[in-house]
């Protein structure tokens, strides 16, 4: 793990550190207090300097970080505080047992294990804080403990052989638990990265699904998608809807004179053409082979055949060669059909597109590069 993702996995536990802090700085306070009571009956001489330091002087500190711990502070703050003042706190009870002469204080002195284990495990703070303040909490123990009212070497080592176990476990499972965060953030880290891949990947195969791969332009699912918005979601644009469909003239003669490759690269020039030259929000889609279908809704009946003419001429212009044609035009061109009407269901969808169709033949049968806009059983013409 870098040291930037460490920072955003501490930074992402920081409320349940928060919590578990502040409830692990009253657990421990408390206890402190209650061990008072042990201070009473092991260590009866120190009575009164006991009450002091762990009433007078130990409370209020707890109090002012306890205000610390409620206020908008950094969480790793806020944990060096609370360790600090176990420390402060340690170093008021090394001072209340080194001013006892009582022989039970030895035995008493092993009570040293628990500033360990408040520091490591009931703190639960990151393992790097938790071993420079158990280091500090060792050299303390280790130099008062020859403080003590008969204090030997031997006892030291007796001392010793019960801390050491347990600073060495309680770092331990400090580690662990924090190995064990760290594990955890990842995988989770690593399950949300699947997670939008996999929801990228799926918006990509939607997409592709309705995409014709040459064009680029919607494919037929596309126009189903569109017509199921339109009966759906949009009614009041599907009352008034232009439907255009375009058809390449001659373009088997051009796909057989020129080759299949220059015929792609002809749909493609034609396609983006036409695409350029029809409003942004109308729908525009490879109907099959080379012919193309517009949808245009909430539009009024009399620009069908503006927008007819305007796809006529984006494609003219082109000037792409076709000596092939069998007329006097030597160009690919495009003859359009197109109907006006209401779009309520599929049925009315598959009637729009029949007239259009009729529309496209006519345009077609009166010599192509043309269109006309099917009203009734008539339709307006116009030859290029």
């Amino acid at each position: 793990m870098t040291a930037e993702q460490y920072h955003e996995f501490l930074e992402s536990r920081s409320s349940m550190r928060n919590r578990m802090l502040r409830m692990a700085v009253i657990s421990v306070f408390i206890f402190y207090l209650c061990c008072f009571l042990f201070d009473l009956w092991v260590l009866g001489d120190v009575t009164v300097i006991s009450a002091v330091l762990r009433f007078g002087v130990v409370a209020p500190v707890t109090g002012g970080l306890l205000f610390y711990l409620a206020g908008e502070h950094p969480i790793a703050h806020k944990e060096v505080a609370a360790i600090l003042v176990a420390l402060f706190a340690q170093v008021c009870w090394s001072i209340i047992v080194v001013s006892s002469h009582n022989p039970a204080v030895l035995g008493y002195y092993y009570a040293a294990c628990t500033f360990q284990m408040a520091i490591t495990i009931a703190a639960a703070s990151p393992f790097r804080p938790s071993l420079h303040a158990s280091i500090f909490t060792f050299c303390l123990t280790y130099w008062v403990i020859w403080l003590l009212e008969g204090a030997t070497p031997l006892y030291a080592l007796q001392h010793l052989s019960v801390y050491l176990p347990t600073m060495a476990m309680t770092l331990l499972v400090c580690y662990q638990l924090e190995a064990e965060a760290v594990a955890s953030y990842l995988q989770q880290q690593e399950n949300e990265l699947l997670k939008r891949e996999l929801s990228r990947q799926n918006k990509d195969l939607a997409r592709l699904s309705v995409t014709d791969p040459l064009t680029r332009l919607s494919n037929r699912r596309g126009t189903e998608m569109e017509l199921m918005r339109l009966t759906t979601e949009a009614k009041s644009e599907a009352e008034r809807v232009v439907l255009l469909v375009a058809d390449v003239d001659n373009f088997k003669a051009y796909n057989d004179a020129y080759g299949h490759g220059a015929g792609d690269e002809c749909l493609k020039r034609v396609a983006r053409a036409m695409r350029r030259a029809l409003p942004i929000e109308a729908h525009f889609a490879r109907h099959g082979g080379e012919e193309f279908l517009a949808i245009l809704s909430g539009t009024e009946a009399e620009i069908a055949a503006s927008v007819a003419e305007s796809l006529r001429r984006a494609v003219r212009q082109l000037g792409i060669g076709h000596d092939h044609t069998g007329d006097r035009n030597r160009h690919v061109t495009v003859s359009i059909g197109a109907a006006c009407g209401a779009v309520r269901s599929s049925a009315d969808y598959e009637r729009l597109l029949e007239a259009a169709d009729r529309a496209l033949y006519a345009a077609k049968g009166d010599g192509r590069n043309s269109w006309r806009v099917f009203e009734g059983d008539e339709a307006e013409r116009v030859v290029a």
